[in-house]
């Protein structure tokens, strides 16, 4: 999902050093509040704000290492259709929580799952091979 929303693979060595690790790079925007400044440019804006922030977002759910804490496809499903809302998300420090879940779906998975999530702005460098070396 963040490739497609991006326009970039996962790895890029010549970016400069804050955006070489796309899921480090979306998830330090997201802290600064400036999400949308990681979406593909040459869309030029031409999409729904709301919408590309959520794909953004999911796209972040999704890169989780631990499976236990991403979404399931119908979770997924599920929020890219607005059958259930992805509840209001906030960093604390390096890690995120969750504030106002008005939805009592996604309150049963998504709280519990959020607040175990880590997100860092520097991968280790295992992480950083293995998606050399391997792929995803």
């Amino acid at each position: 999902m963040l490739e497609v929303a991006c326009g970039r693979r996962p790895i890029e060595p010549q970016q400069s050093p804050d955006e070489v690790v796309l899921v480090s790079w979306v998830s330090e925007k997201w802290k600064e509040g400036a999400i949308l400044k990681t979406s593909d440019p040459r869309l030029g804006g031409d999409y729904l704000e709301e919408e590309m922030e959520l794909v953004l977002k999911l796209g972040l759910l999704c890169s989780k290492s631990d499976a236990a804490t991403r979404p399931s496809m119908r979770q997924l499903i599920q929020y890219l259709d607005g059958d259930v809302l992805l509840p209001e998300i906030i960093h604390v420090s390096k890690s995120i929580g969750t504030i106002g879940l008005g939805n009592e779906a996604s309150s049963t998975f998504v709280k519990p799952v959020l607040s175990s999530i880590v997100m860092s702005s520097s991968p280790s460098i295992s992480s950083t091979e293995s998606i050399l070396n391997s792929g995803r």
